[in-house]
Parts: structure tokens; sequence; C-alpha cells
């Protein structure tokens, strides 16, 4: 016996819907994408230059997703402060965090939100 050894299941999303770089809903459920920091949009932005960077971070999730066959959520057993299951995201078996931050569309997860607003 392999002491240790744990399967992951992951979650084959139905109808996934894009909120932000960060971000997907399916159904009732919204899920953290667990290994990326995105900008922010809208009022949460804290400058015209994170809001312009998240829109286009949104804008890539929303086609990558689109494009896939298949989006798979692996989730970490956690929820963030906001409700949502902390999870590896994979889209056709490609891991999105790292598509974002190959894009410099996101930076890795460091604990705490950067500051997209610096040069």
């Amino acid at each position: 016996m392999l002491a240790g050894l744990f399967l992951i299941a992951g979650l084959l999303l139905a109808e996934p819907t894009v909120i932000d770089g960060d971000t997907l809903r399916d159904g009732a459920e919204r899920y953290r994408v667990e290994n990326l920091d995105a900008p922010e949009i809208g009022r949460r932005a804290r400058c015209p230059e994170e809001r312009a960077l998240g829109e286009a971070a949104r804008r890539a999730v929303v086609r990558m997703v689109a494009g896939a066959e298949r989006v798979e959520a692996i989730p970490t057993g956690r929820r963030d402060r906001y409700g949502r299951v902390v999870a590896r995201i994979e889209l056709d078996g490609r891991d999105l965090g790292e598509a974002l931050i190959a894009q410099r569309l996101a930076r890795p997860w460091r604990g705490r939100s950067s500051n997209f607003c610096e040069a």
C-alpha cells in the first residue's frame, strides 16, 4: 500500500461562465483559480491600468474557455473569503492559471493581491 497517495478527482464543468480573470461559475458554484493573481475589473480595480489589464485577462479566459472541449475544476478542499471553491482549472488538460500568466495577463499567486498599478 502507498501511504500518502491521494487521487484528486476533478469536476467536469457543464456550463462554465467567466466572471473575471480568476473566477468561473458553473451553475450556482463559483470557482477561484488557485494559482494566479488576476487584475481586478470594474469598481474593484485600483487604477485605469489595472482595469484595462483585468478586462484583457477576462477576454482571454472567455476565449480559452469557449475554445475548450473540456473544462475541469480540481478543488483544493478550500474556499476563499468570498465562498468560492479554490481549484486548479484545466482546459483540455492545460492549466488555465499557467496559460494566463504566460500571456502576462496575471501573476503567480503569492498569498496576497499584487499591485497592478505600479510600473
